[in-house]
C-alpha cells in the first residue's frame, strides 16, 4: 500500500511538472510573440524622411526670419523657393537666412508655370533667374522650380543642358513626396507632397493650400499627421518603397499669422520625423523611368473663384515680435 502511494505521489508529481513545463513554455512563446509583435512595429513604424518647403510669394520677406529661426532652433531641414525678383529686392534677407546651413535655395521662375512651355523660353527664362539670383547669393543654386511647383519634359532638358540636379513637380502621389530619376539624364526630379483630404484636393500640403480655401490650422495639422502613417502594403507597391513628405508653407502665413505659426510649431515639437538635408532627401529614386513615363501633374486649384480665406488676412491675429526665436 506504501508503495502503490509513493507511486501515486510520484505520478502526480510528473504530472504537476509537466503542467508547469506546458505553462512556462506558454508564456515563454506569450512574451517571444509579443516581443516580436513590438520589434516590428518599430521597425513598420520608421519615421519618415521630412524636408520643409519654405515659399516666398509676397514683395516682403514677412515671417521669413521667423520660421528660419525656428528651424534652425529645432534642427530641422528645408529648402527656400523665391523668385527673382523677391531676391533683388529683399538680398539681405535671403543671404540671412540662407547663413542657416540646413536651408537650400530653390530659384522659382515668376512667370507661367513650367507647363507647355517652349524648350527656348524656359531656357531663357531659367538662365536670366539663375543670373539674377548668384547676383545676390554669390553661388549658383542646385534646384529650380517654377509657379505651382511645375516642370515638364522641357524643364528636365534644360536643367541637364545647364548642369542643374534637381527639378520640382507638383505631387504625383498623394501625401507622400517622391524622388523620379530620369534614364539617360543626370536630372532628378523632386515631385512634392499633396493633399488627400477631398475639400482641400490637389493642393499641396502646405499651409497655403489650407489657408486660401477655408481650412483651419487643424485641418493641416490632421492631414499632416496623416502623411506620417506608415504606407501600406498597398500604397508602397502603388507609389514606391521610400516614405518622404515635404510640408510646405509660404512664410506670410506660417511666419506671420499666429494661429498658423503655433501650428507649425506644435508639430515640429511633437513629429516624428528624420528631417534630411536635400541630397539625402534625393539620394535614393522611388523610380527609375525614361522621360517620356515621368508622370506630369497640372492641377492648379487656385483659382479666383476658389479662394475663400475664412478670416481676411489683415483681420487675422499676426505673431508678435517676428524676427524672435520660439
Amino acid at each position: 500500500m506504501v508503495k502503490m502511494n509513493n507511486k501515486k505521489i510520484s505520478d502526480n508529481k510528473k504530472i504537476s511538472d509537466n503542467k508547469n513545463l506546458i505553462i512556462a513554455i506558454g508564456i515563454i512563446l506569450v512574451i517571444c510573440t509579443i516581443i516580436l509583435a513590438l520589434f516590428n512595429t518599430i521597425n513598420f513604424q520608421t519615421p519618415p524622411q521630412g524636408l520643409m518647403i519654405l515659399i516666398e510669394s509676397t514683395g516682403e520677406p514677412t515671417g521669413l526670419d521667423t520660421m528660419v529661426e525656428q528651424m534652425k532652433q529645432r534642427d530641422i531641414t528645408g529648402i527656400l523657393m523665391v523668385t527673382p525678383e523677391f531676391v533683388n529686392n529683399n538680398c539681405e534677407a535671403v543671404k540671412k537666412a540662407l547663413s542657416y546651413e540646413k536651408l537650400e535655395l530653390v530659384p522659382s521662375n515668376v512667370g507661367a508655370p513650367f507647363w507647355g512651355i517652349p524648350y527656348e523660353e524656359q531656357k531663357s527664362r531659367i538662365v536670366t533667374m539663375m543670373d539674377e539670383i548668384e547676383e545676390c547669393v554669390g553661388f549658383r543654386p542646385r534646384i529650380i522650380s517654377s509657379r505651382y511647383m511645375a516642370s515638364d519634359m522641357n524643364t528636365i532638358k534644360v536643367a541637364e543642358e545647364l548642369g542643374i540636379e534637381y527639378v520640382t513637380a507638383r505631387g504625383t502621389t498623394g501625401n507622400k513626396a517622391t524622388v523620379y530619376e530620369i534614364e539617360d539624364y543626370n536630372v532628378k526630379i523632386l515631385s512634392v507632397s499633396l493633399i488627400a483630404l477631398v475639400p482641400f484636393e490637389y493642393g499641396s500640403l502646405c499651409d497655403f493650400s489650407f489657408y486660401e480655401r477655408a481650412g483651419c490650422p487643424s485641418d493641416m495639422r490632421e492631414e499632416l499627421d496623416r502623411a506620417m502613417l506608415p504606407l501600406t502594403d498597398k500604397e508602397i507597391g502603388w507609389f514606391g518603397e521610400h516614405h518622404r513628405i515635404t510640408p510646405t508653407s509660404h512664410t506670410y502665413i506660417g511666419g506671420g499669422l499666429k494661429i498658423w505659426n503655433d501650428m507649425w510649431l506644435d508639430y515640429w515639437n511633437t513629429n516624428n520625423v528624420n528631417w534630411v538635408t536635400l541630397d539625402e532627401f534625393m539620394s535614393t529614386p522611388d523610380w527609375v523611368l525614361p522621360l517620356w513615363q515621368i508622370p506630369i501633374n497640372q492641377n492648379n486649384p487656385y483659382t479666383v473663384e476658389k479662394v475663400h480665406p475664412l478670416i481676411p488676412y489683415e483681420d487675422d491675429e499676426k505673431v508678435d515680435n517676428m524676427c524672435s526665436v520660439i
